[in-house]
């Protein structure tokens, strides 16, 4: 059940709003809140949701449906269907869509590619240390055989120098490789989860955001592409935001201005003023989105800052109470044994 059932066609009216703009919405401690809308075959869906505040700021997104057909408006009668399709999933189909994605938020620190160069330095070492010879044994060597064991100390000298090389480019690899994992990350914090699905089956669907163990505050954004004649992005793979919309349908308007609208400008200042147009406002979105990205980036780093602190008070607190007791019962101990041997009082 949510609590918003009761909202429910209201809710679905409200959708245009929904699409274009995030919206916050708090879910208690193991509840769940839901959005409902109804959707026709071959539409795209992107559900988007990012954890703002909570002690722990996890939990799941979850879209299903259909539970009821696109011909259902009748509010009691939806919230039976939504109560029977949660009930009998025997009844659901191929064209079924029960999709669950944990959300985790508070564990955001790169934890792979921490000590490449104390990893790759070993691997030097150990080729040094079987590069290592014996000096001994030139002792009891003839000519022949001195002049071979130079020969072989040669060849594994040129090949331990290629394995170092050869560990060397690895290492420069790897170094690489952890930059580009690092500026992902660091691109993808303060980012929202988001999914999207495709529609085979017209109906009612919802989605949804669920709470583990904490009560949350999260930020939702839900697209459709119901309206859309463009699909989903190819850049992101997700629906249309309403600002990278906004921007296409800004540059369509500039595209459908030409020179001859303006007799007093050259048709090459006019096109070159365009482009710059166009580029300053592709800059400019970038700016907002990048802004937008930082801020909610900030206020992660925050939340999660605040909770390590408090769970490093706790331990350390615990750890103290821990000692302390420890030390009273070896008080206690060394008291009794005391008070029981008398031979020491001699």
């Amino acid at each position: 059940t949510t609590t918003m059932m009761k909202f429910l066609l209201p809710l679905s009216l409200l959708f245009d709003i929904v699409h274009a703009i995030p919206i916050q919405v708090t879910v208690e401690n193991r509840a769940t809140e839901c959005f409902y809308d109804k959707l026709e075959k071959n539409d795209y869906v992107t559900f988007s949701v990012l954890i703002m505040d909570g002690n722990q700021l996890m939990g799941q997104m979850i879209m299903e449906g259909p539970f009821a057909q696109p011909d259902v408006d009748d509010t009691v009668r939806l919230v039976k269907e939504e109560f029977n399709f949660g009930r009998n999933r025997k009844g659901w189909t191929r064209n079924t869509i029960h999709s669950v994605t944990e959300l985790d938020f508070e564990h955001l620190q790169m934890e792979e590619h921490e000590d490449i160069d104390g990893e790759y330095e070993m691997l030097i070492e150990d080729a040094a240390d079987e590069n290592d010879d014996d000096d001994s044994v030139w002792d009891s060597l003839s000519n022949e055989e001195m002049y071979n064991l130079e020969e072989e100390q040669r060849k594994r000298q040129l090949d331990y120098h290629s394995r170092v090389k050869k560990i060397r480019i690895e290492k420069e690899k790897a170094m690489q490789e952890r930059e580009k994992d690092l500026s992902k990350k660091m691109k993808e914090e303060g980012e929202p989860q988001q999914k999207t699905i495709y529609i085979t089956a017209p109906g009612w669907y919802r989605a949804c955001v669920k709470a583990s163990y904490n009560k949350i505050t999260a930020e939702i954004e839900y697209r459709t592409s119901k309206g859309i004649s463009l699909g989903i992005d190819p850049e992101t793979e997700h629906v249309y935001t309403y600002e990278k919309l906004k921007e296409l349908k800004e540059e369509g308007l500039l595209e459908d201005e030409t020179a001859e609208d303006e007799p007093s400008i050259k048709p090459e200042d006019f096109e070159m003023t365009r482009k710059k147009i166009q580029e300053l406002r592709r800059m400019l979105n970038q700016i907002v989105t990048f802004q937008h990205t930082a801020k909610n980036r900030m206020i992660q780093h925050t939340k999660i800052s605040d909770h390590s602190n408090s769970k490093m008070k706790w331990d350390s607190f615990l750890v103290s109470i821990l000692f302390i007791s420890i030390t009273l019962f070896q008080i206690y101990i060394i008291r009794r044994w005391f008070a029981n041997t008398s031979i020491l009082g001699r």
